[in-house]
């Protein structure tokens, strides 16, 4: 399969065009919150088969912005055991790694969801980025899982890896 090399997009024309959950147009917010007391926003996004990750000012137009192919996204699914349900997606980019994360308690009476996103380089952690209490509106990145399925993708539950199917 052809990967998709659209890697740190200029953002001219679509730098006003983001909403708050991080969609261009048509698509499945699949994450979003903010950081750094609202000043930054984290969204992840799919449409149709392409996944994007976006950093930056909370309304403006974004730090960064990366689309990848479902099949190039490394999402991890809970795996259906412990306290808090949680999944990851990792999105890369010339040796950097941007890996966001969400947490849901489920022993909890309110449900406390948290986030963030951790930036790493060759396994070295540069930066762990954690979402505003309360911040966190979006958080379901399962549709990226049946779109890597849909892209021929099977999840090894015991590996915990992709593979094809």
């Amino acid at each position: 399969m052809r990967g998709l090399t659209l890697g740190v997009i200029a953002l001219g024309a679509l730098a006003g065009a983001a909403s708050a959950e991080g969609c261009f147009g048509p698509g499945t917010p699949l994450f979003h919150c903010t950081l750094n007391g609202g000043t930054k926003a984290v969204d992840v996004c799919l449409q149709d088969d392409v996944a994007y990750y976006r950093f930056g000012p909370a309304g403006g137009a974004a730090d960064i912005l990366l689309a990848r192919r479902a099949g190039a996204v490394d999402m991890r699914p809970w795996n259906g055991v412990g306290r808090s349900i949680f999944e990851t997606a990792t999105f890369s980019n010339g040796g950097y790694d941007y890996t966001v994360h969400y947490a849901i308690d489920r022993l909890t009476q309110a449900h406390e969801v948290t986030g963030g996103v951790i930036v790493t380089r060759g396994g070295d952690e540069l930066a762990d980025l954690s979402c505003d209490a309360g911040a966190v509106t979006v958080s379901d990145i399962y549709p990226l899982f049946e779109a890597k399925e849909a892209a021929g993708q099977c999840w090894n539950r015991e590996m915990f890896r992709w593979g094809e199917c």
